[in-house]
């Protein structure tokens, strides 16, 4: 079995945290397969799109990705998410299964203050077999473009298919790296920063809410002393 990395971007964010986030993903040193709007030399197989950003755009930048990686199971990264080593470890135990790494603080990025919630589970946080990725994004970018899909019926493969008549339907798992990954959020993000419970209608969504500015492993964080690449620590662990 071989493990790959796919990447997309709307080469939005600011430059220090993607040339940070494609720093730590090389020294993973895994294939990456990446799908940009921008060109990103000397990082993987990168895939140019002349495409305007957007929803659809950023379906479609994953499934080029996914139908250009030769892997039998890839993670889904992300530019603005910093990825702890140990998330490369897991090995998908079933097919048809989107699984979700949960272990995850979201950090702001003019400020540096985080905030973790039980059960996270994003698309920037994927591992999955990847010819099951293929049969599910081709559908999601079928439903994008004849309507179908809308936001309110979900970014997250396996969640709410029953809003959408799926012919390909998957399951969910999940799981916790040794250590946690780092969600930066900054004024380009596509989905809603909130920082407060009140923001959240679904207050399952945000069980066991905490607020840190120092989170396990990573430390303080600032656009401008960004984490260094990541190194072995000595109290491995998921949250404390």
């Amino acid at each position: 079995m071989t493990k790959g990395i796919i990447y997309y971007t709307d080469n939005q964010a600011d430059e220090r945290i993607n040339r940070r986030v494609r720093e730590q993903l090389l020294s993973i040193g895994l294939p990456i397969t990446s799908v940009t709007l921008k060109p990103v030399p000397n990082f993987g197989h990168n895939i140019v799109l002349p495409l305007e950003r957007g929803m659809l755009t950023m379906f479609t930048q994953i499934l080029t990705a996914l139908e250009n990686c030769a892997e039998d199971v890839v993670f889904f990264c992300e530019h603005d998410m910093l990825y702890h080593p140990s998330h490369f470890d897991f090995t998908p135990t079933a097919r048809d299964t989107f699984y979700y790494n949960v272990n995850v603080w979201k950090v702001r990025a003019e400020d540096g203050h985080a905030v973790w919630v039980d059960n996270c589970q994003q698309v920037s946080g994927i591992c999955i077999y990847r010819e099951d990725a293929i049969k599910h994004y081709r559908e999601r970018i079928k439903f994008t473009q004849d309507g179908t899909w809308s936001r309110g019926k979900g970014f997250e493969p396996g969640h709410k298919q029953s809003r959408l008549p799926w012919q390909n339907r998957f399951f969910v798992g999940t799981w916790m790296s040794a250590l946690p990954n780092l969600d930066i959020r900054h004024k380009h993000n596509l989905t809603a920063n909130r920082w407060s419970t009140d923001k959240f209608r679904d207050k399952s969504t945000c069980q066991n809410w905490t607020e840190t500015n120092d989170v396990p492993y990573w430390g303080t964080f600032t656009l401008d002393e960004i984490p260094p690449a990541a190194s072995p620590s000595p109290t491995p662990g998921s949250r404390d």
